[in-house]
């Protein structure tokens, strides 16, 4: 894998961490073969260019402005939800991001684009254009992005990236210094400071610690009507046991979430099993969410000691023949299992790459020791089990094997 693939995954983890998460349906699909052709003419181009610079054919200065060229059309190719990457700077503090971008403290936000790139780990048919990069690969690009803000140290969109691919990787602390460099170089943006409230508090498990709840509290101040913020005061006031704030700020996203029901649905879900109130019973939103899987997770009693209460637990359904991107996803934490939950359209993370649109099927549940979706050795896992979309039978997954 070259260079310029490594940082297209970084690129891609920038651009569309906001759009690529599970119950999240984008305004505006994307064509998925189309993507893959680009990356893979991409790949083509890049290797052409390395093989002129090596019969010294073209300098190294057109070499780099040829393929920083390429790079820059790809990823401005790859452009989700209608959302440039301009739109991406902190600069941007009230776009509609859809429910699940703000849910980061309880849905941390995964690299589920590089399933886009890579597919699933345990796809049986993978392609050239959806290899999957070793970890390696993965330090080589954020090396690269580190040495380019060593020679540009004031680059704002450069800081912008790589804090939210620290995010994305897991690494919530250097996510968090990223983004105070962002804050320092951006100024003050009500959309920084949530990014940065939400890194604080990923830090400690997802608590919202005094140092979050001050970023929180400065979110709001310079935009009342921040999403992220919104959802993050909220938890905060839950976990400080006072419901009735919760309440509010939760309610006051809901109105910010105007015309986007599913997302609507999922807060007022959230809110009923958290606040005890029956947001989630409302006649004004209907949706059908297509065929539906109801699944039953649990944990092998014999691997209790083995996982701690806050492990990530993902529950994944991908075609049995097709693309290796998941067709619909949820995540868990070990401390819910087991449970009993349903699959459907909802959990789609892009409009034609979901369960209604296949006729079989495979589920699988993992635990994820790393916290992200892609299979990693030491992770906890089920059975894969194939199935009909219009299988009506409760499917049991009982995670009891060990990633080698």
């Amino acid at each position: 894998m070259t260079a310029f693939i490594l940082t297209a995954i970084g690129i891609t983890l920038a651009a569309l961490l906001l759009a690529f998460m599970p119950l999240l349906r984008p305004r505006r699909s994307i064509s998925y073969q189309r993507q893959a052709q680009n990356i893979h003419f991409a790949r083509e181009r890049i290797a052409e260019l390395e093989e002129q610079l090596k019969n010294a054919s073209i300098s190294a200065t057109d070499y780099e402005a040829l393929k920083l060229e390429i790079e820059t059309t790809l990823a401005n190719d790859i452009d989700i939800d209608n959302a440039s990457q301009e739109d991406d700077l902190p600069s941007q503090t009230g776009s509609n991001r859809g429910l699940i971008a703000l849910l980061s403290v309880s849905i941390p936000l995964a690299a589920f684009a590089v399933y886009m790139l890579i597919g699933t780990p345990d796809a049986t048919q993978q392609t050239a254009q959806f290899e999957r990069p070793e970890q390696a690969e993965i330090d080589a690009l954020i090396e690269g992005i580190e040495q380019r803000l060593q020679e540009s140290p004031d680059d704002l969109e450069g800081w912008t990236l790589i804090s939210r691919t620290y995010l994305s990787l897991g690494r919530y602390r250097e996510a968090h210094d990223a983004y105070l460099r962002v804050l320092a170089l951006g100024g003050e943006q009500a959309s920084t400071y949530a990014a940065l409230a939400d890194a604080t508090a990923l830090m400690s498990n997802g608590e919202i610690t005094p140092e979050a709840a001050r970023y929180v509290e400065r979110a709001l101040e310079l935009d009342a009507d921040n999403q992220q913020a919104l959802w993050l005061a909220g938890v905060a006031s839950l976990q400080q046991g006072n419901q009735s704030q919760a309440r509010v700020y939760w309610q006051k996203l809901l109105q910010r979430l105007d015309g986007m029901p599913e997302q609507q649905q999922e807060l007022r879900d959230i809110m009923a099993q958290s606040l005890g109130t029956q947001e989630s019973v409302t006649a004004d939103v209907v949706t059908d969410n297509g065929p539906a899987l109801t699944l039953r997770v649990s944990l092998d009693a014999s691997l209790a000691d083995s996982v701690s209460p806050n492990d990530l637990v993902f529950v994944i359904a991908r075609a049995q023949n097709g693309p290796p991107a998941p067709l619909a996803v949820k995540r868990l934490r070990v401390s819910d299992l087991p449970l009993e939950l349903t699959l459907s359209d909802a959990d789609a993370m892009l409009e034609q790459l979901k369960l209604s649109k296949f006729a079989n099927v495979v589920v699988r549940a993992r635990i994820s020791k790393s916290g992200q979706p892609i299979a990693s050795s030491g992770d906890l896992q089920s059975g894969e089990q194939a199935v009909q979309t219009t299988h009506a039978e409760r499917i049991d997954l009982t995670i009891s094997e060990l990633v080698e």
